[in-house]
């Protein structure tokens, strides 16, 4: 292994999994929905980070399709969520 792939598998993903704890708690208390929202964004961004992390030692390019698809849901989760804080009715 190069010193590269050491430093993402011994010092980047036990950060990165220490996050997603915190994310998933502030996601699941947040005192509002905006910020139930703002963790689930930053723990899904963090999911495909760490997607791009694995694809790199493991030398996998398809699991970057995968990042790309789960940043697009993320991101479609803010559309959804800002049009339904904006007019209060869902879908449509």
């Amino acid at each position: 292994m190069s010193v590269v792939e050491l430093v993402l598998a011994f010092v980047v993903l036990p950060i990165l999994s220490t996050s997603y704890i915190l994310y998933l708690l502030v996601a699941y208390r947040g005192p509002t929905i905006s910020d139930r929202v703002l963790a689930a964004d930053v723990f899904f961004y963090s999911v495909s980070l760490l997607f791009g992390v694995a694809s790199i030692l493991i030398r996998s390019p398809i699991m970057s399709a995968c990042t790309i698809v789960l940043v697009l849901w993320a991101y479609a989760l803010d559309i959804y969520v800002a049009k339904y804080l904006e007019r209060g009715e869902m879908g449509d």
